[in-house]
């Protein structure tokens, strides 16, 4: 199945059958992904009176509650209000709209072979991305950015984060990619920041207060399977409709075409 879409008065032809999904399956009864260690996401049977939510020797349905950390436990997307106390909704702020993308490769590096900068102190052995080895891969604007690391295992689908393991992005990269105009960046970490910043969160104040009104989001944990080449894509984010400045996400990279 194609669809014929118009952007910036030029029409592209997507592919549908082409959707490859970025998001890690959410796993209630096993292996998720964690950060900062905390507990692990849960599914149980809703229980009232003699009513159990689940379906038992035929009869009866299931009822699930669920208990988990949306942002340590699985892929998501995020907006400004992940940073500032006011009421910034994810679902008022992401529309349902394909978006042109860019997906780059990287290798991070140790904080000791780059000049760049950040706005803590950082390890020489902690693991960073720079604006030069983004500026390699991409040097012209977009309006979203996937950025897989490599090398890119599948123990991603259940990686036990901490600062040892947990690359983050410089200063001067999220800088660069500001000036990219990139509105819509993914990544397969689970932060874009350094592991302990100590509260500050520069990278994301960097990237989400480049615009008022904010209209900028981050997904976070995504993961990009090795089938997929670096390349141009139409990009398209599904969220369920949650009043919170981060929800549950698959996004979605599609081929296509100029007519």
């Amino acid at each position: 199945m194609e669809l014929t879409l118009t952007k910036n008065n030029k029409s592209y032809e997507v592919d549908l059958k082409s959707a490859t999904c970025l998001a890690i399956p959410y796993n209630y009864n096993g292996d998720q992904p964690n950060y900062f260690d905390v507990p692990k996401g849960e599914a149980h049977p809703y229980k009232h009176g003699s009513f159990i939510g689940k379906v038992q020797n035929g009869l009866g349905c299931n009822v699930m509650v669920l208990n988990q950390n949306v942002h340590c436990t699985g892929t998501h997307t995020e907006c400004a209000g992940h940073i500032h106390d006011d009421n910034i909704f994810i679902h008022e702020i992401l529309s349902p709209d394909y978006i042109f993308t860019e997906l780059i490769s990287i290798s991070p590096i140790h904080w000791s072979e780059t000049v760049e900068h950040y706005h803590c102190d950082v390890h020489d052995d902690e693991w960073v991305i720079t604006q030069k080895m983004i500026e390699e891969k991409i040097n012209h604007s977009a309006d979203g950015l996937v950025v897989r690391t490599l090398p890119n295992s599948e123990d991603k689908l259940m990686r036990k984060y901490h600062p040892g393991n947990t690359p983050f992005f410089t200063t001067d990269a999220t800088e660069y990619i500001n000036e990219l105009g990139i509105d819509h960046w993914v990544v397969d970490l689970p932060t874009i920041d350094k592991y302990d910043d100590g509260g500050c969160l520069g990278n994301h104040h960097l990237f989400f207060e480049t615009t008022t009104p904010y209209k900028k989001t981050i997904t976070e944990f995504a993961f990009v399977p090795d089938i997929i080449p670096d390349g141009q894509y139409l990009m398209k984010i599904e969220i369920p409709p949650m009043q919170l400045d981060a929800a549950p996400s698959r996004p979605f990279l599609f081929n296509f075409m100029e007519k």
